[in-house]
Parts: C-alpha cells; sequence; structure tokens
C-alpha cells in the first residue's frame, strides 16, 4: 500500500521577529512499501550506484528537487538536491535520484525548489548495495529449509546487512538474517560470508528455487510442476519499489541435467530470446534442441531482467555424488555406463560452450564449481540416504554449499578479485615416472591436508592424498601433493606417449566405493587452493581441466621405415629459393652395411650440398656456391661408422660465414671451413634430395627415423629452433605417401 508522508515545513523568523507567512506550495512523497529497501548498485556492469524511483505530489507546475540523506555516516554519503520533476496539472509527480552504494541506510527528502522550505521526507529507509537473485530447485531451496537444518548457524556480525526473499512457491516473504533469527543456519553462513567479504554492504537475496523442477516446466504454463506467475510474484514482491535485480545466478543441473551434451542449445534461448546460432525466438515458442526434442516457452527471463543493468552469474555445476559402486566416473562396476552422470559432465561442458556463444552478453565469467562440501547422510543402518541433496546435519554440508555460493557468485561479479582456480599448468616427467599439475591461483592442497587431518589409508586402491584424477579413463591411485602441485604416478610401471589424464569426470566428485567413499569422507580429499575465503578451507578446483593443458608431452616411439636399392628417395619438386645463404640436414638413419662406394644421405641436385655415405663409413661433403665454383670438394670427415647403429646425423653449410659443421649424436665432430671464397648464396636453380641423388643414384640402403632440412643454420652446428622446411617421419605408409617420395616404397 503506498501512503504519503507529512508535510515539513520549515519557517524562520524574520528581521523583526515576526513570523514569514505560510508558505503556499506543498509536497508529498509517496513511501517504499517497506523500510530497508534495497537497491542495487550495477557492480555487474561496473557500477556503485542505484537508480531511486521517486513520486508524490505537489503544486502543479513547480519543480520538485530531492535527495537522499544518509542516516548513519554522519551525512557523509547525503547527495545533492537535483530537480527530478514538475508537478502536472493534478499536482502528480515522479522521478530518479541516484544514490551511491554505501553502509549507511537513506532517507528520501523532496521539497520545491522555488519554496526550500517546503519539504518532505520519506519515513522509511532504503539502502544502496546489491540485489541478487539465485534459480534452481531443492540443491539451493535446502539452503532456506528449516526442515533439513540440524547444525548450529554461525555468528552474524551485521543484523542489518542481508534479507532474503523466498517463496517461489508459496506466498513471497522477507527475511532479515540475524543472530536473533537466522532463518536457518545456512542462511545465517551465506549472510556471514556475503558480510566477510564485503563489509558494511548490504544484500537482498531472492530465492527462485522450488524441489523437484526443471527450468522447461518454468516456462511452460501447461506444466504445473513449476509456475512461472509465482516466480514472477516473487520477483515482483521483491522489486516493489522499483528495484533492479543486479545479478542473478544460476548453477541448475540437477533435472535438466539430463540434456546432457544439448544442455546450451536447449536452455540458451530462454536467457537471450536466441538460439545459440543467432536465430531469433519469438516467445511463446517451442524450443528444438538435439535430435529432434522440443519443449513449449510461453516466457523468457527478459520478461524479468533489463539486460542493461542485469547480469547473469554463471557456476556450477556442483558435485553430483554415486548411487552404486563405480568402475569410474562415469561407468558403474562392472563397465555398464552410469547416464546420469555421464549427462551431467557432458551438461558442464556444453555449459561451458554456451557462454562462449557471442550473444552470451548477459553472462559474466564462470564462477567457481561448488565441489567441497557433504551431500547425504549416515541412514544408522550401514548406508547413506539422500546423496543427492546437501547434509543439514553438518557445516560442511549446506552451510558450505551456501559459502561455495556466495563466493562463485562475488568471484564472478568482480567483487572480489581472486582468480577460479584451475589446472592450467602441466608437466609430463620425461621418463614417464610421473605427471605434475598446479594452479596459477596458487599452491595446491586439499581439505584433509589443511585441517591436518589424519590420511585416508589404504583400504581401496583409490583412496590416494589427492581424488578426482583418472589415468586412461580409471582412478588414479597415486596422487600426492608435491610443492603444491598435484603428482600423479602410474599406476603401474611408467607413463608412455600413449597415455591421457583427466581430472573431474563424471559427477566431479572422485568417488567409486558405495557407500564407502562417503563414510571416508573422500571430499576432503579433492584439491583445493587456499585464497583466504571466508568460512572455507579453500577454493575447490574447477574441474575437466582443459585437455590442451593436460595433452601428453612424452615422445611417440619412432616408427623407421626401410629403404632398398630400388628406393624410395625424396627430390623437392621445387628448387632451393633464391637467396638462401645457408641450409641444415638432419637425420636419424641405421645401416646394416656399408655401401660399396658411397651413398647419399643428402644432396642438392648433383654436387650443390651433398652429404655421401662412404664404404669406409665416413662422411663425404661436397658444397657450392651460387655460381657452382666448389667451396668444398669431396671433403672426407672421417668417422668410422659401424653397422647396426643408430646414429643422428645435423650437417649444415654457412655461405655468408663460410663454414660447414657435423654433429653425430649431439655431438660437433666437425667444423670444416670453406676452401673457396663463396658469393654468399645457394644455387637457385638445383633441388634438395634425400637417400638418393635426383636421378636416384647413390641410394641409400638402411633404416631411417627422420630425414629434416632448414633453409637456415646456426653458429653452433646445432639445428634451428624453427620448424623444418621439410620433414619426412615413419612409419612406411607415411613416408610412401609424401610429395616428394620417388622410387620403390618403403617398408
Amino acid at each position: 500500500m503506498i501512503s504519503l508522508s507529512a508535510i515539513s515545513v520549515v519557517q524562520r523568523q524574520r528581521g523583526d521577529g515576526s513570523a514569514p507567512p505560510p508558505p503556499t506550495g506543498s509536497v508529498t512523497l509517496a513511501s517504499f512499501s517497506a523500510d530497508r529497501a534495497i537497491f542495487d548498485s550495477g557492480a555487474g556492469i561496473g557500477q556503485a550506484q542505484a537508480t531511486i524511483p521517486l513520486s508524490g505530489t505537489g503544486t502543479a507546475g513547480e519543480v520538485v528537487q530531492a535527495r537522499a540523506v544518509s542516516l548513519d555516516d554522519g551525512g557523509a554519503t547525503t547527495t545533492a538536491w537535483a530537480d527530478v520533476a514538475t508537478a502536472d496539472a493534478g499536482g502528480a509527480w515522479s522521478g530518479t535520484i541516484t544514490a551511491p552504494r554505501s553502509a549507511s541506510w537513506f532517507r528520501p527528502e523532496v521539497r520545491l525548489r522555488s519554496q526550500p522550505g517546503v519539504a518532505a521526507q520519506g519515513a522509511a529507509r532504503f539502502g544502496v548495495g546489491h540485489v541478487i537473485a539465485i534459480w534452481g530447485q531443492s540443491g539451493p531451496d535446502r539452503i532456506l529449509s528449516s526442515f533439513y537444518d540440524n547444525s548450529t548457524p554461525p555468528t552474524v556480525a551485521d543484523p542489518e546487512a542481508v534479507q532474503i526473499f523466498h517463496g517461489a512457491a508459496v506466498t513471497p516473504q522477507r527475511h532479515h538474517i540475524t543472530d536473533a533469527q537466522p532463518m536457518t543456519a545456512a542462511a545465517a553462513a551465506m549472510a556471514e560470508t556475503l558480510i566477510a567479504a564485503r563489509p558494511g554492504e548490504k544484500f537482498a537475496v531472492i530465492f527462485h528455487t522450488v524441489p523437484g523442477t526443471d527450468p522447461r516446466a518454468l516456462v511452460n504454463d501447461a506444466d504445473g510442476s513449476r509456475d512461472w506467475a509465482a516466480d514472477k510474484a516473487l520477483h515482483d514482491f521483491a522489486t516493489a519499489d522499483g528495484q533492479q535485480v543486479g545479478l542473478a545466478a544460476m548453477a541448475w543441473f540437477a533435472s535438466p541435467g539430463n540434456l546432457g551434451a544439448d544442455y546450451g542449445e536447449a536452455l540458451f534461448p530462454l536467457f537471450s530470446a536466441k538460439r545459440t546460432d543467432g536465430t531469433p525466438v519469438a516467445f511463446p515458442a517451442t524450443i528444438s534442441y538435439g535430435s529432434g526434442q522440443s519443449y513449449a516457452a510461453d516466457h523468457w527471463f527478459g520478461e524479468l531482467y533489463d539486460y542493461s543493468h542485469t547480469r547473469w552469474v554463471p557456476y556450477g555445476p556442483p558435485r553430483y555424488d554415486i548411487t552404486a559402486d563405480m568402475r569410474d566416473a562415469t561407468h558403474i562396476l562392472g563397465g555398464g555406463q552410469d547416464f546420469r552422470l555421464a549427462d551431467k559432465q557432458s551438461a558442464r561442458e556444453s555449459w561451458r560452450a554456451m557462454l562462449a556463444v557471442p550473444d552470451a552478453t548477459m553472462f559474466l565469467p564462470l564462477g567457481l564449481e561448488p565441489l567441497t562440501y557433504v551431500n547425504g547422510i549416515d541412514d544408522g543402518a550401514g548406508g547413506w540416504a539422500d546423496n543427492a541433496h546437501p547434509n543439514g546435519n553438518s557445516p560442511d554440508g549446506t552451510q558450505a554449499l551456501a559459502r561455495l555460493t556466495v563466493h562463485a557468485i562475488l568471484q564472478s561479479a568482480g567483487l572480489t578479485s581472486w582468480m577460479v582456480p584451475e589446472f592450467d599448468q602441466c608437466l609430463w616427467e620425461p621418463t614417464g615416472a610421473w605427471v605434475e599439475v598446479w594452479s596459477s591461483a596458487g599452491p595446491i592442497t586439499t581439505t584433509r591436508l589443511a585441517r591436518s587431518e589424519t590420511a585416508l589409508g589404504a583400504t581401496l586402491p583409490h583412496w590416494t592424498e589427492v581424488m578426482g584424477f583418472q589415468i586412461n579413463g580409471l582412478p588414479a591411485e597415486t596422487t600426492q601433493i608435491v610443492n603444491g602441485r598435484a603428482r600423479i604416478l602410474p599406476n603401474s610401471g611408467v607413463f608412455s606417449y600413449a597415455d591421457a589424464i583427466q581430472f573431474g569426470e563424471g559427477g566431479s566428485t572422485g568417488m567409486i566405493a558405495h557407500p564407502d567413499d562417503f563414510f571416508a569422507e573422500t571430499w576432503k580429499n579433492l584439491p583445493i587452493v587456499d585464497l583466504g575465503l571466508a568460512g572455507l578451507d579453500g577454493a575447490p578446483v574447477r574441474p575437466l581441466a582443459d585437455a590442451s593443458v593436460l595433452a601428453n608431452t612424452l615422445p611417440a616411439p619412432a616408427q623407421p621405415f626401410k629403404t632398398s636399392a630400388s628406393g624410395p628417395y625424396f627430390l623437392n619438386p621445387a628448387n632451393v629459393p633464391a637467396g638462401t645463404s645457408a641450409i641444415t640436414y638432419a637425420a636419424k638413419v641405421k645401416f646394416a652395411a656399408l655401401p660399396g662406394a658411397t651413398s647419399i644421405l643428402f644432396a642438392q641436385a648433383s654436387t650443390g650440398f651433398d652429404v655421401e655415405l662412404t664404404s669406409f663409413g665416413h662422411l663425404r661433403l661436397t658444397i657450392e656456391d651460387g655460381t657452382g665454383a666448389k667451396m668444398l670438394s669431396a671433403h672426407v670427415v672421417s668417422l668410422g661408422l659401424a653397422t647396426g647403429v643408430w646414429y643422428e646425423f645435423v650437417v649444415s653449410a654457412d655461405q655468408i660465414a663460410q663454414v660447414a659443421r657435423v654433429k653425430i649424436n649431439g655431438t660437433l665432430v666437425a667444423t670444416v671451413p670453406f676452401t673457396g671464397t663463396s658469393n654468399g648464396v645457394f644455387q637457385s636453380s638445383r633441388a634438395l634430395s634425400f637417400l638418393a641423388r635426383n636421378n636416384g643414384l647413390l641410394q641409400f640402403e638402411g633404416d631411417v627415423e627422420y630425414l629434416r632440412a632448414w633453409h637456415s643454420a646456426t653458429q653452433t652446428g646445432a639445428v634451428p629452433g624453427t620448424v623444418p622446411d621439410k620433414e619426412i617421419l615413419g612409419p612406411a605408409s607415411v613416408c610412401n605417401a609424401d610429395a616428394w617420395k620417388l622410387g620403390a616404397d618403403a617398408t
């Protein structure tokens, strides 16, 4: 109900001591619907002030001025008088003022510009802080559930800081979170965390949460399981005085998680009124997705939120715990797929992909994903019950979920400055002994280590210091913290080039033993980073690390190919580029017998830049400059190479430095100055060839692992640091398909 505040008139005595005549004007100010209304200050769009709608009556034609009077800071944040409206012929006026984000409560005040003594002040106070909406189903709804509330509330330091609006399925209500009336322990934990992270600021949190519901039901008027009108009624109740929601947050995956890989495609229109390809959607609409699936949507979130002000905080998904013994993160024991957990993983990936869509401009950066809390309760009979919901009996359950939710929202909105931990660094130890992963956010630890609790022990193979990792799709059995990094050891033997590491697959819990992992509290072994966050031992590391970060860097085993007397050899169809002043050759070869005379390793046509293997196991170099003049003529580098041994050759020639260099197995064995004066370049009328001359003569016979060439050289004789201009590798099927290949096929 709208009420009008009384007219306040200020009179001053004249110089003769008599009172001035009473003012002829009047002004009134409509009161807010309730005391301590909170207006959003625009943190999501980088602002720190709110627009406050005001209205009332006044003398027709008079200009009305307004300001916000701060009540708790000695007037320090009181705003200046500003013209806001002119009363119309009927005396009505309306306008807005702006007020800064402040720890103080304000009262609105108005006056007539022409008669400043004619003024009125609102009876109800207002604050400027943050208006946050949280959408979902039973997970976040448990934060407000008194039925499941069996833990001790933490202390709420500021009894006027946090208000919670709720009642998306019943009558909307507002609740001030205080020590005397904490609502629930988890609500108090949420308030405590907000206050600790942003001391002195004010929060209105709107819970659009109804257990057992799906966003597809929310927007479908024909689906009675979730009523859009009821959520709108809650929204309207919480914004009755013209407030705007600044941050709308969602980690809604329990029911819609069955969308799996179609999650983003199916739900993006509800945020944007567009499909992921940018096609506009007019509501009511039929939203199609996947392979012919669809649902009816009568509404979208743009009906509630103005995206010039409101931003979505995408966070989650949260953890999803196992319901049976598992072989790995997405397969039950015995090998069958756990479709629920596989879908949750796919939905997580789809959610992230959706946020990268060009039209996803209403979203802030992805927040943390709540993983480090307890789901379910001991059923008292050796089992674990209600593992789809946070535990209301422990501060590590619903209270922890509430804290994680707060930190996700504030960090995404830029109201806190820490970075979400993720595994963005990885090292594969060269011998395959271990793999280390770590985060730029800070040193890796676990809740168990942070609390100095007893280690899990070795009762089950997957119980290890850090959980959640898999090796080739199976749980890693030994993962340790070493100098702030997670070090994963092979389950057997050593790692090879073909191995892969995964983290956080399935429900992102690392659990496979039911109910053993629940009783062992294996959630405490998930990796975290201690960032000093209020109420938390650390922030959980984001699951599903980027595959490119975890990519195996161990070298693949060589796949040599074998040549015969008739081939293959390799000839560039194009000549050496004009102006080429240096060339480097590299090869790894083995031969069963030395040639009868010589055989070619590398050549430039005939004698341009030739490297020959002699019958005595030496190398013979012939180099010409761009005029065809000999710089080295059949120069022998005595090596005495043996048969049946792999050799790595690097042979380079530099026409400007006028020197050739030869390295064998990493050792520089010869530096040979030119015997002539070079014109500084190689001949551009001749092509490079490998393993024979350009006419197929002097064919090399043996095993070859690689052949490489660069149109450059180093001063040390090492290969250049750039990508080779040409590279030929095995196996035989690959080199036989090379465009340079001539002669018989390799085997």
